[in-house]
């Protein structure tokens, strides 16, 4: 797993999820345990990767570059990642699960039993809300590879019951600090954290500590500018909001703001509601509702990275 293993607690859902499975953080691999530096020095050794889920590297991962054989995304083309040479497939779906069980039907059918395919199910009923017309995140191959695991995996379990499951479990942040969901769901772009949450940005900032952990959190990351996505899934009825949280003497924020309030592809629909300044204006904090549902992280995060690339003239 491509997180540190002290992190792992953090990711309620796969926790809960995997462990019904008997699948415990003992026998996962976590990046910290894993040297990939050494791997890729090794005279003796030939390192090849596959990237499933994204399609970019991290400054940290840029020498694992030409390790790279293969990538698996449904995130929208970042330009400055063409991979040539490369077997790439991005695809529009849903789910990255998606494309990975239809690797699997089409290749590898023999290997689909029900384990396998409940394990596949799970994450495109979470990244699609269980096909769910108010998220719109579904596409018709979400459905049919769906529908295919569940005739090949004889999948008696509905797909409703195993969503909601799921949901309650990621949703369940009863033992995490305000600093746990700053990392339970988060991605960068051009070195601004983009953090999703389970609960509302309003919710969250009622926790106890959470403008001294969002502080601590950006100073951690050298970096001044922290966005925060909120989600809330209640009794079918999904809500959104956005929040820029920036420390003092940051440039960057208001042209963030203008990028995400104006943005028409998508439309993101915010609505301002509160601006929040720290004691001694030691942050700010600017929050939105979002009016558009079918918006997620994977439309905001190119919209930050293009506006972050173009003030520091990249």
């Amino acid at each position: 797993m491509n997180i540190l293993e002290d992190e792992y607690r953090t990711k309620t859902e796969v926790v809960y999820f995997l462990e019904r499975f008997d699948i415990f953080s003992s026998g996962l691999i976590f990046r910290n345990q894993i040297d990939l530096k050494a791997l890729k020095e090794d005279a003796g050794k030939h390192l090849e990767l596959i990237l499933v889920d994204h399609h970019n590297l991290s400054e940290e991962d840029v020498f694992l570059t030409d390790s790279v054989i293969e990538v698996i995304d449904h995130r929208p083309q970042d330009a400055r990642w063409p991979w040539p040479g490369r077997k790439v497939r991005l695809e529009t779906v849903g789910s990255c699960a998606t494309l990975v069980a239809q690797n699997f039907i089409r290749k590898h059918p023999e290997m689909l039993d029900g384990l396998l395919s409940r394990l596949l199910r799970g994450p495109i009923l979470v990244d699609t809300s269980n096909f769910s017309k108010e998220a719109d995140r579904a596409t018709s191959t979400d459905v049919e590879v769906t529908e295919a695991l569940e005739r090949i995996g004889c999948l008696e379990i509905d797909r409703s019951e195993e969503f909601d499951s799921i949901l309650k479990a990621k949703a369940d942040i009863s033992k995490l600090t305000a600093q746990d969901l700053l990392i339970k769901d988060l991605k960068v772009a051009a070195g601004v954290p983009i953090v999703g949450m389970p609960i509302l940005v309003e919710n969250f900032l009622k926790l106890p500590n959470a403008d001294a952990a969002l502080r601590s959190f950006a100073e951690s990351r050298n970096t001044a500018i922290v966005v925060l996505l909120g989600m809330e899934l209640k009794q079918q009825k999904l809500s959104r909001d956005v929040a820029i949280f920036s420390l003092p003497g940051d440039e960057a924020k208001e042209k963030i703001v203008e990028a995400l309030v104006s943005s028409t592809q998508p439309p993101l629909e915010l609505t301002f509601t509160t601006e929040i300044h720290g004691e001694r204006d030691k942050y700010s904090l600017s929050h939105y509702t979002q009016g558009n549902l079918r918006a997620t992280r994977k439309q905001v995060l190119p919209i930050v990275r293009d506006t972050m690339l173009s003030h520091c003239g990249c």
